[in-house]
């Protein structure tokens, strides 16, 4: 939670920030130990099995004014979905998991630079008018970070600043 906190934007009353869970309880102590309560919609969301099958989900709104029906982790197991497969090292029982967490948060940074910087994703793309392409954007390019889709070499090559 303190990297998200440092990488985000600083919620407030006005703009909260929106968090949903699986219901386990470190989350909460996580929230509370980073975020005002009063800049942060959270809830969880827990499913209920039988015989390996969700048979219902039931959802908790614990801080701020966040609608029950809006408290949904689909699209943060879709994107853990998506690393598992572009990463081999979160693939369990084989043999490029990884033992190393130096290793694994390296290799996480640099798929986030990729997926952030280099990749353009469809969802992000402007429409034009039928018969021109569209013009693909990035997630940068889309929060006016960049202004366009990165190399690897200009990646690579990149030396930043403080």
């Amino acid at each position: 939670m303190a990297m998200v906190k440092n990488r985000g934007n600083v919620p407030d009353t006005d703009d909260k920030a929106v968090f949903a869970s699986v219901g386990n309880d470190q989350y909460t102590t996580a929230l509370l130990g980073n975020f005002d309560p009063d800049t942060i919609n959270y809830g969880p969301l827990v499913k209920e099995r039988e015989r390996g099958r969700v048979v219902g989900k039931t959802r908790t709104t614990i801080f701020g004014d966040l609608e029950v029906g809006d408290i949904e982790t689909v699209y943060v197991e879709r994107y853990n979905l998506t690393l598992r497969h572009r990463i081999s090292r979160l693939v369990w029982k084989s043999l490029c998991f990884s033992k190393c967490k130096n290793m694994l948060d390296d290799h996480l940074d640099l798929y986030q630079c990729y997926t952030n910087l280099i990749r353009p994703h469809l969802s992000l793309a402007i429409e034009t008018p039928k018969g021109v392409r569209n013009i693909e954007r990035t997630p940068c390019m889309a929060k006016g970070i960049t202004n366009h889709s990165w190399t690897w070499r200009e990646f690579l090559m990149f030396k930043g600043g403080s």
